[in-house]
């Protein structure tokens, strides 16, 4: 750990982000998509980070996982990705980066990309609010996995349900906060973004 210092995690996260958009915006300018939507995408990842530091005094209490989902399923399931890798390394300029950086870019990534695949189905909030649930575990799993590949040693069954036992905690208030919030208000904010689009034709096929 000590050689692999927490700049060439850095660098390692950056490049990983490099290569997400360079793919985004290959298809991007394929697309034919308008500025107006880096906008859209900078105020979704600047709400989540700004919404995580605030809430950062109380553990696993963080609205970026609800923020992310919405804003996905307004944008899409690439967009969706994008916007969960920048959101976990842009917040990490405040936390901190470190061997975990990739590991949460890939988790909110992946988050991001299932939310956007319900972009055309308009969900029902009971089924945001299942979903707003299982993003807190989906996202502590990935990181499970991270800190057993990393820190358990040996890698046995028991250690590896140890291990998520450990942090089930976490991720069951996580996982709550993000189900109550969309319940509370997820309707009214996939509204408010979706009115955003259609006012400025964003995220068209």
């Amino acid at each position: 750990m000590g050689t692999f210092s927490s700049q060439n995690y850095l660098l390692f996260s950056f490049v990983f982000l490099v290569l997400t958009l360079g793919v985004y915006f290959w298809k991007f300018e394929k697309s034919a998509h308008t500025s107006r939507e880096i906008v859209f995408i900078a105020i979704i990842c600047a709400l989540a980070v700004v919404g995580r530091i605030i809430f950062s005094a109380i553990p696993s209490v963080k609205p970026e996982l609800f923020i992310l989902i919405l804003g996905a399923i307004v944008s899409g399931p690439e967009t969706g990705f994008l916007m969960g890798t920048i959101i976990a390394l842009t917040s990490n300029m405040y936390f901190g980066q470190g061997a975990w950086t990739p590991w949460q870019m890939f988790a909110l990534g992946v988050i991001g990309l299932i939310s956007g695949l319900m972009s055309n189905h308009q969900p029902k909030t009971w089924q945001l609010v299942i979903w707003g649930f299982l993003t807190g575990f989906i996202m502590g799993w990935i990181m499970d996995v991270y800190y057993i590949i990393g820190f358990v040693n040996p890698i046995t069954v028991k250690s590896i349900l140890t291990s998520i036992a450990a942090s089930f905690y976490f991720d069951f208030v996580h996982a709550i906060f993000t189900g109550v919030l969309v319940l509370l208000v997820g309707q009214r904010w996939i509204k408010l973004f979706g009115s955003y689009k259609n006012k400025y034709d964003l995220f068209k096929e």
